[in-house]
């Protein structure tokens, strides 16, 4: 697996890998790499050729700097499991490699904004596709990969696409879960022993919930649910919606639907989504 950090020397390589005619996949993560991670790179290498995991914490997409600088960097299992799966190559730039001036962020997206996490995370959205048009840039692959977790950012990024006129397409994948149904995530390594056993028990809450409201299909109550949920000892509900998953309107019918959640467990906070139907 090849380790590039500069720019420069990435667009060389993928130069000659187009002049080959071949297909180039790419994964933007952030690094302390779990297999949801790396099934995004599986299902890449499937599919194209030639595949660039990229791993940079981008400091535009925090809402503060204890955030920034306590998420978690875990370089050196990262780059061995890459080299396990064989990654062709590991794009790892420093900031300044990525922003040469100040760290600024554009308001590029404004469609589907103004809900779920863009509603307590402002500006977040700003600094991701900001990055991310600026690992299209430079990249340009056919196709690059993002997990379902974090779905607004899915469909911010397929909105992004279309107003930069990359010609990527947006490969969306199901969420990798743990034995509790909950999904794979880089800040749950954090967790203690007490977190773990709260995380698992709300795994098993939002499951009763979901079967709940397969049967009922429609005109679903999410009062009873919120407060099972606090009862969890669970700090603070940020939200918990059933959203349209086509268009993320508010519903209240199971049919192509998802329970949307953002909660904390302590100071970690946990987003994930569920199909209802």
């Amino acid at each position: 697996m090849k380790i590039i950090r500069k720019t420069n020397e990435l667009e060389q390589i993928l130069v000659l890998i187009k002049d080959k005619g071949q297909s180039i996949g790419s994964v933007l993560t952030m690094g302390n790499l779990h297999d949801g991670h790396l099934s995004l790179i599986k299902e890449a290498q499937i599919n194209n050729d030639f595949v660039v995991t990229s791993i940079f914490i981008n400091p535009t997409q925090f809402n503060n700097e204890t955030d920034f600088s306590s998420y978690p960097k875990t370089i050196d299992d990262d780059i061995a499991k890459l080299e396990k799966i064989g990654c062709d190559l590991l794009f790892l730039p420093e900031i300044q490699e990525i922003y040469p001036g100040d760290l600024l962020k554009q308001n590029i997206v404004n469609n589907f904004r103004g809900i779920l996490c863009d509603k307590y995370r402002p500006g977040h959205f700003d600094g991701v596709t900001t990055v991310v048009d600026i690992f299209f840039s430079i990249i340009k692959p056919n196709a690059s990969y993002f997990g379902e977790k974090d779905f607004q950012q899915i469909k911010i990024i397929q909105e992004l696409v279309k107003i930069k006129n990359h010609n990527i397409k947006i490969v969306s994948c199901p969420s990798i879960r743990d034995d509790s149904g909950m999904s794979l995530s880089s800040r749950n390594s954090k967790f203690t022993n007490d977190q773990s056993k709260i995380f698992n028990q709300l795994g098993s809450k939002i499951y009763e919930f979901i079967n709940f409201c397969k049967k009922k299909s429609s005109n679903i109550n999410l009062d009873n649910f919120k407060k099972q949920i606090l009862e969890n000892s669970i700090n603070k509900i940020d939200y918990i919606e059933i959203r349209n998953e086509n268009n993320l309107d508010i519903t209240n019918v199971s049919s192509k639907a998802r329970l949307f959640i953002a909660l904390y467990i302590g100071e970690i906070r946990i987003i994930d989504n569920f199909k209802l139907y």
